[in-house]
C-alpha cells in the first residue's frame, strides 16, 4: 500500500508531516510512506527509512496521487485528489478533519480541508486510529463526484469573475453616496391614450432626458462596462425591462445621438414575442424584439443586453427547479444569441428574496437587480440592486431629483416610496 504525503516540509505543514512519519509511521512498516515536497532537511533525511521515501520537488504530481492508496494533504492537494478519485486523508495547519466521507466533507470545504479554520490541537493518537483503520479494512472513498463538479472549471471561473467584477465595481462607486439606475420600459413615439400600467416614456421626452444627463455631466454605464473595470467620474445607469420592439426601433436610435448606453433586460424564451403576462390583465399589446433586433442592439457597442428570466414570472412563487430553470437558461439562451456573456438580471416584478439572491449568484450573474427594493448603496448587495422609477408623468424638475445623487436618501428620510 502506497501513502503519499504531499505539501511543503516548513512551517506548521512541516511539524504535522513530521509527526507523522516519526510517530505514526513507524507502525505501519509494510506500508510505503511516499513524501512529495521539500525542502527535505536534516531531521526529515534522519526518518528515511524502507517504507518512507522523500522525492522532494516533482512535476508529475497527478502520477503520484493516481499511483495512491492514500493521500495526506490539504487544500489544492486534497482538490486533485478529489478530481482523480482517490482516498484522502485531510489535514492542515488548523485543522485535521479525517479521511473523507459524505459526513464530513462540507466541514472539509469550509476549512480548505484543514487549512482554514481556528487552530486546533491535532491529536495523532486519532489520526493513528483513523489510518490503522483504513489500511486494515482498505476502505475505498465515498461517491464523492458532486462535490468534485463544484472544483471544475466551469464552476470555478464563474465565480472568480464575480469577484473581480464585483472589486471592480466598488472601485467606481467609491466616493459616490448614491448611483442613479433608472428604470424604463417602453419608447413610443406618441403617449397612448389606454395603457393601464403606464410603462412607457415617448421618444422626445427620453431625448430630453439624455441630453439633459449629458450635459450635467454624467458618463452612461452599463454593468458590463462595471465588470471589466470602466474607468468614470460620475455614473449612472439606464435600464429598460422586457425588451420591447420600441426600444430597437426608437431607443437605439437615441442611444446613438447622444452616445449614450443603456441596459436591455429580455426574456430568454425567444417562443415569447409580445408582453402576453400584462395583456391578460388589460395592458395595451406590445411586440417584443425579434432575435435580429436584439442581436443588433448589442452589436451597437451601445446597449448591454441582460436577461428578464425567461417567461417574465414571479421567481419568488417558483419552486426551486422552476426557478433555476429561469435564472439558468435564459442566460444561456441569450448568451446563444448574442454571442457574449450575459452578466446581470432583473428580477421580473421585482420580485426576489435571497433564495433569488442565491440563485443568481450561483447561476453566474455578476449583478441582479430588483426594482424599488435594495439598499440604498449599490455596492452593499450586488444581487439585490435598488432602480428608480421614471414615468411617464415625470417633469423636469422631478427627472433632476431622481438623478440628482440624494434622491433614494431623500425619500428614506421622508419614510416615501422610491
Amino acid at each position: 500500500m502506497n501513502i503519499s504525503i504531499i505539501g511543503r516540509l516548513t512551517g506548521p505543514k512541516g511539524d504535522i508531516a513530521y509527526q507523522i512519519l516519526f510517530r505514526i509511521a513507524p507502525q505501519f512498516p509494510l506500508v510505503k510512506f511516499r513524501v512529495i515536497g521539500g525542502p527535505v532537511s536534516p531531521r526529515f533525511k534522519k526518518l528515511s527509512t524502507k517504507n518512507i521515501v522523500f522525492y522532494g520537488f516533482i512535476d508529475d504530481v497527478a502520477s503520484v496521487i493516481k499511483g495512491s492508496d492514500l493521500v495526506i494533504g490539504a487544500g489544492r492537494v486534497a482538490v486533485e485528489a478529489l478530481q482523480l478519485n482517490t482516498p484522502i486523508l485531510a489535514i492542515g495547519e488548523k485543522q485535521y478533519v479525517g479521511i473523507l466521507n459524505k459526513s464530513n466533507i462540507t466541514q472539509a470545504q469550509v476549512s480548505n480541508f484543514g487549512d482554514c479554520a481556528l487552530d486546533e490541537f491535532h491529536d495523532f493518537n486519532q489520526i493513528s486510529h483513523d489510518l490503522k483503520k483504513f489500511i486494515e479494512h482498505n476502505d475505498k472513498q465515498d461517491d464523492l463526484s458532486a462535490i468534485v463538479k463544484q472544483y471544475s472549471p466551469e464552476s470555478i471561473l464563474p465565480k472568480i469573475n464575480q469577484v473581480y467584477s464585483h472589486a471592480l465595481a466598488d472601485v467606481v462607486f467609491t466616493g459616490h453616496k448614491e448611483v442613479a439606475v433608472l428604470i424604463y420600459h417602453r419608447v413610443v413615439d406618441v403617449a397612448p391614450t389606454n395603457s393601464k400600467f403606464n410603462v412607457y416614456i415617448t421618444k422626445k421626452k427620453l431625448d430630453w432626458q439624455l441630453g439633459n444627463l449629458k450635459k450635467r455631466g454624467f458618463d452612461f454605464v452599463t454593468f458590463k462596462d462595471l465588470a471589466i473595470g470602466v474607468k468614470i467620474k460620475k455614473p449612472i445607469i439606464l435600464t429598460f425591462d422586457d425588451g420591447y420592439e420600441d426600444n430597437y426601433f426608437n431607443l437605439l436610435p437615441l442611444l446613438k445621438k447622444h452616445q449614450a448606453k443603456a441596459v436591455i433586460y429580455c426574456l430568454g424564451d425567444r417562443s415569447i414575442k409580445s408582453n402576453i403576462w400584462d395583456e391578460k390583465l388589460g395592458e395595451i399589446h406590445a411586440n417584443l424584439m425579434s432575435d435580429i433586433q436584439i442581436k443588433a442592439c448589442h452589436d451597437s457597442g451601445l446597449v448591454e443586453i441582460a436577461s428578464h428570466g425567461l417567461k417574465h414570472q414571479h421567481l419568488d412563487k417558483l419552486n426551486k427547479k422552476e426557478a433555476r430553470q429561469e435564472f439558468k437558461l435564459s442566460k444561456l439562451n441569450l448568451e446563444q444569441l448574442i454571442g457574449d456573456n450575459v452578466i446581470s438580471i432583473a428580477y421580473p416584478y421585482g420580485a426576489y428574496g435571497k433564495r433569488e439572491e442565491n440563485m443568481a449568484y450561483e447561476a453566474g450573474y455578476n449583478f441582479a437587480i430588483g426594482t424599488v427594493n435594495g439598499p440604498l448603496h449599490i455596492s452593499d448587495n450586488y444581487y439585490a440592486i435598488r432602480r428608480i422609477q421614471i414615468f411617464p408623468s415625470s417633469g423636469k424638475i422631478n427627472f433632476w431629483k431622481k438623478t440628482s445623487g440624494f434622491y433614494l436618501r431623500l425619500c428614506k428620510l421622508k419614510s416615501k416610496d422610491f
